[in-house]
């Protein structure tokens, strides 16, 4: 009896070290973290509207007509405000599910906006605390407090392609079409630093 050969089988070794040379081939273990300065970043240009990544100093892949807040960028977020905020992040959680296609959880708040928030009669002494043992463990820090939460780079969904690509419309994330935020996945892992400027 005849039986068909492998496709792999078929291929010359040289032609598959080629293969390997050239495809990007970005294998993350589950629950794999990166530490700072490890593994690719990823730069959000507020003003020309594009996310890239960048990998060993060099922009690897640049993604264009991104979406931010209603309200544009604020360094001083507030939970309603409808502004992307600006700073240096970390990726805490990739929800591959979600009713925005794919949702790259951010570790906002950060200490240094609790710090100022605390000051400013925005949050509790414990919500800092709560917001500073939360970023010590590398955990997604409250959520719920007047400095907002549930920040992340995500797909459309169910949303409008026709509005994302006309108006930034974000409650304060960073969105991207579904076919390009499942490419970023593949750069993306728990850990990776988010730079929003």
């Amino acid at each position: 009896m005849h039986r068909p050969r492998s496709c792999i089988a078929e291929v010359s070794p040289l032609l598959l070290a080629l293969l390997l040379l050239v495809l990007p081939l970005r294998v993350f273990p589950a629950g794999s973290e990166t530490g700072p300065g490890k593994g690719p970043r990823l730069l959000v240009d507020t003003q020309a509207l594009t996310l890239t990544v960048i990998e060993d100093g060099r922009p690897r892949m640049t993604l264009h007509n991104i979406a931010i807040g209603r309200y544009g960028v604020s360094p001083e977020k507030r939970r309603g405000d409808n502004t992307t905020p600006l700073g240096s992040f970390r990726v805490t959680r990739i929800e591959r599910n979600s009713d925005f296609h794919r949702f790259v959880g951010l570790d906002y708040p950060g200490v240094e906006r609790a710090e100022k928030g605390l000051q400013e009669g925005l949050i509790s002494e414990r919500e800092l605390r709560a917001i500073r043992s939360a970023h010590k463990r590398r955990k997604i820090p409250p959520q719920g407090t007047r400095l907002g939460g549930h920040i992340g780079i995500h797909g459309l969904g169910g949303a409008d392609p026709a509005l994302h690509e006309t108006l930034n419309w974000t409650r304060g994330c960073v969105a991207l079409t579904d076919k390009q935020v499942d490419a970023l996945l593949s750069w993306v892992r728990v850990g990776t630093i988010v730079e929003i400027r």
